[in-house]
This record gives C-alpha cells, structure tokens and sequence, in this order.
C-alpha cells in the first residue's frame, strides 16, 4: 500500500494492513505524506541529491515494548508509535496522569535519514517553532507533534503526528502536551528541551 511518493505501509509495520484500524491507517498516512514526505523533499534539495528515509521503528503493539525492553531500549508505554493501541501502564506517574490504561497514541516513526539523523537534524533545527510545534521550512509548515533527535549507538529521529489529529486542540493542549522538540543521547533514560 503506497502512502505517498516515497513511502509505503510495508516500511512501517511487517503486519497485515487489515489488523489496523481505519483511524489507525490514517495516522500513518498522515504521519508518512504530510510530514515525513515534505522532510524527505526539503532535505533532498537542501542536499542537492537523494536523500532517502529509512523507517527503523513504526506502529508498535502492545507486546513490542516488552521485546524493545529485552533488547536494551527504553520505550516509552505513552508511546506515539503504538497508534492508538491500548496500553497498560506501569508507571505511578502516568497512571495518576492518563489512569492504568494509555490510548492516546497518533503515530510515530523511528528514521535514518540517508544523509546521517545527526545531519537532518541540525539542518531541521533552524526551522523549529516551539511555540507551536511547527516545523517552519520554506516549502511550507510542518505540524509535528514531535521531533526528537535520540541515540544509543548511533542517532535516529523519533518524528510524531501531531495529537490534534484525532483529537481536539482543547483536549491535546489540556491533557496530551508534549514538549515538540528534544534530544535523548542516553537511548531513552533522559530527554532534554531543544531550545
């Protein structure tokens, strides 16, 4: 299933398309043609050559975060990538926070950027808006609900749907605010604010 120019569902999960949702289709959707696609472009002339998008990590289910755990990563069980999925939580913060279950997911994306994830984010950076989570490029913004630059043995970017895309800008802004753009070079312990 070919999600836009560049991308296809195959390249974010090994599983049936069917198993999904229609919601959760659209997540990836959105999540490979209005934002992923539009950084492949940006970067591609930014670099004057192709650059290409490597997807290492896409929608997750509940039962990935225990073999992510078993290989020495540091999911996080609120999670964008698990598309809406719902998960038990076992942390007492989020607990208090989302209560013991978490569905609030909208899709998320783990990329190497063939130019080096390190490199596209320090040409990605000039154009973050914090304020409102946009990513500012002069071919257009970009609403993201994340971009976070993380590394473990080398660097990826964990890039996210903003939440408003299932849900409304009165209850992502109350309930489901996220800090847009961070860095983690500690593989997932710690995460601190770009600014």
């Amino acid at each position: 299933m070919k999600l836009s120019d560049n991308f296809w569902f195959s390249e974010f999960s090994n599983r049936d398309p069917s198993v999904l949702t229609s919601i959760q289709l659209y997540m990836i959707k959105n999540l490979a043609e209005r934002i992923l696609q539009p950084i492949r472009n940006y970067l591609t002339d930014v670099f004057a050559k192709d650059v290409s998008i490597k997807i290492v990590s896409g929608v997750r289910f509940p039962s990935d975060l225990n073999r992510l755990r078993a290989q020495g990563y540091n999911p996080s069980e609120t999670s964008d990538h698990l598309c809406g999925n719902i998960v038990k939580l076992r942390s007492a913060v989020k607990i208090r926070q989302y209560g013991k279950y978490f569905q609030y997911s909208v899709g998320a994306a783990d990329v190497i950027p063939s130019c080096g994830a390190k490199e596209a984010w320090d040409v990605l950076k000039v154009h973050f808006v914090r304020e409102s989570g946009i990513i500012a490029l002069p071919t257009g913004n970009i609403q993201i609900g994340q971009v976070i630059l993380e590394k473990r043995n080398s660097y990826w970017l964990h890039i996210s749907n903003p939440k408003t895309i299932v849900y409304s800008k009165a209850m992502a802004d109350l309930y489901l605010k996220t800090e847009p753009f961070l860095i983690s070079l500690d593989n997932g312990k710690s995460y601190k604010p770009y600014s």
